[in-house]
């Protein structure tokens, strides 16, 4: 059989894992109305469904007839959930399908009731992996929190290798059948159908696609709140791993997605629209057509489902807030959006909203008729103006929020885009500043200003960050964004997310103090601010029990800021105090509660203390402790790798890891097995690079490994293969210096090679070359001194070493 491309076999595992829906009779009926005239893909489930009912070791679970969990395996399963999952147990299978089960379980740890849906992901038998899968859905309702979203509680792994999700139960039957139960009137359909609205419309905001909604998808509680479920198949906008199922109910399905483009946001709209329908009508609608069968529909409610289904995605409404907003149109009696701005039209909706009394006369009713067309038009116009000028704003802020906070992370990855992301950042700039100028007095939107000029800081120029080179311009949008937010701060103190954005300020303030200005003791006093900050904010966080993932993101924050107040000890030499918060820190992060960790890149965070305790403990000469720190530190950096291969952060982490060890080894004499271990951050460099070639950061940890393998190879009496390797970075660094003149981290890189490539000609016997890089290395040091002022560890370590041996040498 022919192979399918990668969208059809995600359509052909939705289909086999919908087809568990339908009792095995009727699922070839069903099989081939989905498939329609697709052979190739009808070929495919049956196949992939015949390979499953032939494989012995599928996870069926208990039958979906039984109502009670049976410890015993069915015939024929041989993976299934454990009775016990943690504090809970399985009561019942409350559904299943070919990818998967969810059973209802119940607490019984003694320590409080609570009931709540588990969710155990199938081994698929080589079809695909499944950890991706879980990890995706974890992470995506990670990011939400809402009232009418399902929210997740708890995830792992059992012992028989089964992934699960423990979830939030929702008890409630699905939206139609709830209308359907309780008769209710077509107002108070549409009224439930905004409330789904609302939790769709959250999910949009932190970027999450449905992708997969129905009326089977929302379930409404006996308090007759609506709950939407099932984010298996969702979307966070191309950064899930597209070999994962893209799996929709066809009916519910756009025509784009069915023609395998990628999710957008006006295909969960579409879905929507057929929600509408089938909730109001009983039917869902002919896609092609659009006639609607079934109950008779509203002339309005009509117009407003054609738009959201319009075939093209450009005729459909532009978000899910204004598919509500014409449905709350519809509830006031105002004109909606869908019908046009005919004026006959608007004046009979403005009688309807404000009937007038009946004029005593016909000269009176004339006038007031012609009045009110009068008012109307006006009205229509300036109400049409109004609506559009906000739309207008409203799309702008949130392109340029997408622009700033995720084109740029998926740029920063992408090879040969950094002119696009200074292009970018320019753009960025202009629209920052446009919308300060309109802030006024709305607190929120200085705030989004704040938080934008942070973030577009980060890319311009903050140190240990992919940037682009515009450090006084990262610089000027800091100070500018400290300004705002501690205004803000000073008005509402109870607003903990702005508590944490000013600690996030003053830390980035705290690395370009440290990392651009050489000054640790301003570097120590902001990450002390920033510190207090981030504790004020997390104490606000815990009191409105916000979700892991922002308890996660202000503990990284905090673990940030300290490790920032430990590297400013270290250039005050002392060690010993920055060890002591180094860990405290390790063991902080270790001891945080699982959701928190799981919402955090934990093999990262928790390897940055162990690494620079590394640091602490060499210069205090306790190497095997720090050797032990640096082995740890560099082995969760490697498991991170394992999951995610071109991880930007834990590439660096453990290129890091690998140099450290390789140091530390060769001051031990172990020179063979240095050399070894730096070999190993080769090609991790390599890989680092080809995420971008003008990343700086990447081709200053090649620079790096560099000068460790020439050290090492020296240590081993290889000199000139070590001249060599110093000698040939050298060249691109006085190029990249000279390219930016005011850059002191550039000009840094240039004398940071020196001392060691003198010591090399030194210990080979040429004293001629040894003289004259020595001078060159006094000079580059002496450069960066008079121009921005060195850190005692340079000093100690690099231009006074070089002095001595000028003087000790006799050059």
């Amino acid at each position: 059989m022919p192979a399918l491309n990668a969208e059809r076999e995600r359509a052909a595992l939705a289909l086999f894992d919908a087809a568990f829906d339908h009792e095995p009779e009727a699922r070839a009926a069903w099989l081939a109305a989905q498939c329609g005239e697709d052979a190739l893909l009808l070929a495919r489930v049956q196949d992939l469904l015949a390979t499953d009912a032939d494989d012995d070791s599928g996870f069926l679970g208990p039958s979906a007839n039984s109502t009670q969990y049976a410890d015993g395996a069915p015939p024929g399963a041989t993976v299934l959930p454990p009775p016990q999952i943690g504090p809970y147990r399985l009561e019942e299978l409350i559904g299943s399908g070919g990818m998967g089960s969810v059973y209802r379980a119940s607490r019984n740890d003694g320590l409080f009731d609570q009931t709540v849906a588990i969710k155990f992901v199938r081994p698929m038998r080589g079809l695909m992996q499944v950890e991706p899968l879980v990890d995706a859905e974890r992470r995506l309702l990670a990011r939400m929190q809402h009232p009418a979203i399902a929210h997740i509680l708890d995830g792992g792994t059992t012992a028989n290798g089964l992934h699960f999700l423990v979830m939030e139960f929702v008890s409630g039957v699905a939206l139609d059948e709830h209308a359907q139960a309780h008769r209710l009137g077509v107002r108070s359909r549409v009224m439930l159908l905004r409330e789904v609205c609302a939790a769709v419309s959250h999910a949009h905001q932190h970027l999450v696609l449905h992708c997969d909604i129905k009326p089977a998808n929302i379930l409404v509680t006996e308090e007759g709140r609506p709950k939407l479920i099932d984010f298996g198949v969702a979307r966070i906008q191309d950064v899930i791993d597209a070999s994962l199922p893209q799996g929709f109910t066809r009916a519910y399905t756009s025509p784009q997605r069915l023609a395998g483009e990628p999710a957008a946001v006006t295909d969960d709209v579409y879905s929507l629209g057929m929600v509408l329908c089938e909730l109001l009508t009983g039917e869902l609608p002919d896609p092609q057509t659009l006639v609607f069968t079934g109950a008779p529909l509203d002339p309005e409610l009509a117009a407003i489902a054609r738009q959201a289904l319009a075939p093209e995605r450009a005729q459909r409404y532009g978000s899910v807030d204004a598919f509500a907003d014409d449905l709350g149109h519809w509830l006031e009696c105002r004109p909606v959006v869908a019908l046009g701005n005919d004026w006959r039209y608007r004046t009979r909706k403005l009688i309807q909203r404000r009937p007038w009394r009946v004029a005593s006369s016909a000269l009176a009713l004339v006038g007031l008729i012609t009045a009110l067309i009068v008012t109307s038009s006006l009205y229509t116009r300036a109400e049409a103006a109004r609506r559009d000028a906000e739309k207008r704003f409203a799309e702008v802020r949130s392109l340029a929020n997408y622009m700033l906070f995720e084109l740029d992370g998926r740029l920063e990855a992408t090879p040969g885009t950094t002119q696009a992301r200074r292009e970018l950042v320019g753009r960025s700039q202009q629209y920052l500043d446009a919308l300060g100028e309109t802030a006024g007095n709305s607190p929120d939107l200085q705030r989004e200003v704040a938080v934008g000029l942070a973030r577009l800081a980060e890319v311009q120029g903050v140190p240990g960050k992919p940037h682009v080179g515009e450090v006084d311009a990262a610089k000027a949008n800091l100070q500018r964004a400290d300004r705002l937010l501690s205004a803000l701060t000073a008005q509402r103190p109870g607003e903990w997310t702005w508590q944490r954005d000013l600690g996030r300020v003053r830390y980035l303030r705290a690395l370009m103090a440290g990392g651009r200005d050489n000054d640790p003791d301003r570097q120590l006093a902001l990450a002390r601010e920033a510190e207090q900050q981030l504790t004020t904010a997390l104490a606000g966080a815990h009191a409105a029990h916000a979700a892991p993932h922002e308890l996660a993101d202000a503990e990284v924050l905090l673990t940030s800021t300290r490790l920032t107040q430990a590297d400013a000890h270290k250039a005050h030499n002392e060690h010993a105090l920055a060890a002591k918060l180094q860990v405290q820190e390790e063991a902080r992060l270790l001891d945080l509660p699982e959701p928190v960790r799981a919402a955090m890149e934990f093999e990262y965070q928790s390897g940055r203390p162990a690494m620079l305790l590394g640091d602490s403990l060499y210069y205090l000469d306790r190497r095997d402790e720090a050797l032990a720190a640096y082995r740890r530190a560099t082995a969760r950096f490697a498991r991170g790798l394992a999951r995610a291969p071109v991880h930007r952060r834990l590439l660096e982490g453990a290129i890091i890891g690998h140099w450290n060890i390789s140091g530390t080894l060769d001051d031990v004499g172990q020179h063979t097995e240095a050399l070894s271990e730096i070999d190993q951050a080769v090609p991790l460099a390599e890989r680092l690079i080809s995420l971008d070639p003008a990343n700086m950061e990447a081709l200053r940890y090649r620079f790096m490994i560099d000068g460790q393998r020439a050290s090492v190879l020296a240590n081993l009496k290889r000199y000139d293969e070590a001249i060599r390797i110093i000698e040939s970075d050298l060249r691109p660094r006085k190029e990249r210096a000279e390219a930016a003149p005011d850059d002191a981290e550039r000009w840094r890189d240039v004398a940071v090679p020196q001392r060691n490539l003198a010591v090399i000609y030194w210990d080979k016997g040429d004293a001629v070359n040894a003289c004259r890089v020595t001078r060159q290395g006094i000079a580059a040091w002496t450069h960066v001194e008079k121009r921005w002022g060195l850190t005692e560890q340079d000093r100690r370590n690099e231009l006074d070493v070089l002095r001595s041996q000028l003087l000790a040498r006799r050059c």
